[in-house]
């Protein structure tokens, strides 16, 4: 089947599925008459037809809309869904029993109530459950002598779940995200937490574009990105950016929120703010559904002032190199956020600013001889990994 490409107004949206009305559907579904129109936007933005279907009482009538969702579909076609609360509950436990072949993906945040979680779902589709901290009710259906009995509902502690990810050993893929409550990922309410939505929102993103077997060459927005800061002005580099675009030089806090920040970071300070002598070596990149990892190595001789690096500090003209991690975020085709992390203790050891000897007497007299800091070694190492000794700070090692 030919590959199919949405235009999003930002970036596309590619999908091997030919649907003859336009855009994939995907359909929002919660409680209220309404819904965040912040949610319902990003997902336009990445390229969906998405219409928004209210709970109502929950009864009958919403079941059966539910179950006719694909009825309008052409052979081949599909849709996804994405629900909230007491309606991921229901959305859960409807397509976990009756066979819906043309929908591709269902993605339940917070549900009041989640099916047994011994049992699976049909292959047939995506799953991909939020939890939040706190008490699930937790559907079971037994049966008696072959004969399906009546359905039974317990509630049941949602635990931490696995490692830092808070994966969640269930029948079907689950994540749990402790500390925040129902509503963590919408915008308008107390409890959204802009951490965990948008964890949540990379997990709910992929399972989406896995149903739809679609693509987003996330690759070329980044390198278009990193391309126009260095050779285009900086006000048409922002104005490709994302609504309220956030850039962070994490150990200086530098970068901005927001356009207007951004406009004149870029042309004020970050332009002008590099050596002539700067040489960036990409060394490894990892794309994720909506993020580009680099790991860089980065060498310069410091001839001038460097505001995202070393702001304050004139020239040393000293070698540097670094390594630097750069995390950027794609949202509906534009760059969402950057977030770029280096060992600023290692820089300015390097520049002179920074003696790994000079310790504090209430230090010294614990003992301290040295703090635990490399210079440019650090950063060979990570370009070579035998080219400097391990653990040469550890003086057990020896």
């Amino acid at each position: 089947m030919a590959l199919q490409v949405f235009q999003n107004g930002n970036g596309f949206l590619s999908t091997s599925q030919g649907f003859k009305t336009g855009p994939p559907p995907l359909y929002i579904t919660a409680e209220t008459d309404d819904f965040d129109e912040v949610i319902i936007q990003a997902w336009r933005d990445e390229g969906y037809n998405v219409q928004y279907i209210p709970f109502g009482d929950g009864g009958k009538a919403y079941t059966n809309t539910l179950k006719r969702l694909g009825d309008s579909l052409s052979i081949g076609e599909s849709f996804a869904i994405v629900a909230f609360g007491d309606a991921a509950g229901i959305c859960l436990d409807v397509f976990q029993q009756k066979h819906t072949p043309r929908l591709c993906a269902l993605v339940a945040y917070y549900p009041s109530t989640i099916p047994d979680p011994k049992n699976s779902f049909p292959n047939s589709f995506r799953v991909l459950v939020h939890l939040a901290g706190g008490v699930v009710g937790v559907r079971r259906n037994p049966e008696v002598l072959g004969i399906q009995g009546k359905k039974k509902t317990y509630r049941r502690k949602v635990g931490p779940g696995i490692g830092t990810g808070g994966f969640m050993k269930l029948g079907y893929p689950a994540y749990t995200y402790e500390g925040v409550e129902s509503g963590f990922a919408e915008s308008d309410l107390d409890e959204y937490d802009k951490v965990a939505e948008r964890v949540a929102w990379s997990r709910s993103l992929a399972t989406i574009r896995k149903g739809f077997i679609a693509e987003v060459n996330i690759e070329v927005i980044k390198e278009q990105h990193t391309e126009s800061r260095f050779r285009v002005s900086p006000d048409e580099t922002v104005q490709k950016m994302a609504h309220k675009p956030f850039v962070n030089y994490v150990p200086t806090m530098t970068g901005g929120v927001g356009k207007k920040e951004l406009v004149r970071f870029y042309k004020e300070f970050f332009a002008k703010s590099n050596p002539p002598s700067m040489v960036m070596r990409l060394l490894s990149r990892t794309i994720g559904v909506d993020r580009v990892v680099d790991e860089i190595h980065i060498s310069f001789k410091h001839t001038q002032e460097m505001y995202w690096m070393l702001p304050g500090i004139p020239a040393t003209d000293k070698q540097v190199e670094v390594a630097v991690v750069s995390v950027v975020a794609v949202r509906g085709g534009k760059l969402y956020s950057e977030n770029v992390y280096w060992d600023q203790a290692s820089v300015l050891m390097q520049l002179g600013l920074l003696d790994p000897k000079y310790i504090p007497k209430n230090m010294r007299d614990k003992g301290i001889e040295e703090l635990p800091v490399w210079g440019a070694e650090s950063a060979r190492r990570v370009v070579d990994e035998e080219s400097e000794p391990s653990n040469e700070l550890i003086v057990e090692w020896e």
